[in-house]
């Protein structure tokens, strides 16, 4: 298989079992040979993370580490805020050079706002947008989407960009949602793995204590 990239970013806060099914899926469905978790900064258009990125990072280690489809890009990680998708991908351009492509994995949810992003035109000359369609949600849908945003990006001199939307399994699982029940007290392992429930149990993050 041909070298191709799949950036898979998030705040993984914490990382879960749906954060690696659904971006197995949408390598599976791209021919992605590697996906490179990109644990976010500072994102400018969401609140801060409640872990710091160094417990993240180290959260994201353990949930993959035996598993040689990923690898973990922290370009975005340390870098000053605010962090831009932009830097990133040119970033890895200058390390893989012009001929390795280069996907961008987001949620369908995501692509409406994609005008709004750092230098959407160049973002979009530069990769192709992977959307995970996840139920009730369909390809059809989300191609719909695609067709508006291309019409939106027109107008500002986009005049094409590549993109696919797979299907991906429903997982009713948020991070949000984790941190709560972690809050709680209650179990989490049916969704979260096992050496990263210890990693959080062992710092107190989230509230729990050590």
């Amino acid at each position: 298989m041909a070298d191709r990239l799949l950036l898979f970013g998030g705040s993984f806060d914490p990382v879960h079992v749906g954060h690696v099914r659904i971006a197995r899926a949408l390598a599976d469905g791209v021919g992605a040979s590697r996906v490179l978790l990109t644990p976010t900064g500072v994102n400018p258009l969401k609140p801060p993370p409640a872990a710091s990125g160094e417990d993240r990072l180290a959260m994201l280690k353990l949930a993959v580490r035996d598993d040689d489809l990923f690898e973990i890009c922290t370009l975005e990680l340390f870098r000053p805020p605010p962090s831009y998708t932009i830097d990133t991908v040119e970033a890895l351009r200058e390390r893989q050079g012009p001929s390795v492509p280069i996907d961008l994995a987001m949620g369908a949810d995501m692509v409406k706002d994609l005008p709004k992003w750092h230098r959407a035109a160049d973002l979009l000359r530069q990769v192709r947008l992977v959307v995970a369609c996840r139920p009730p949600m369909t390809v059809e849908d989300v191609e719909k989407e695609l067709n508006h945003l291309s019409s939106i990006l027109a107008d500002r001199g986009v005049d094409s960009f590549d993109a696919r939307a797979i299907s991906t399994p429903l997982m009713e699982i948020s991070s949000s949602g984790i941190r709560e029940k972690l809050r709680k007290g209650e179990s989490v392992e049916d969704v979260v793995q096992k050496e990263v429930i210890d990693y959080i149990h062992v710092k107190g993050l989230y509230g729990t204590s050590r």
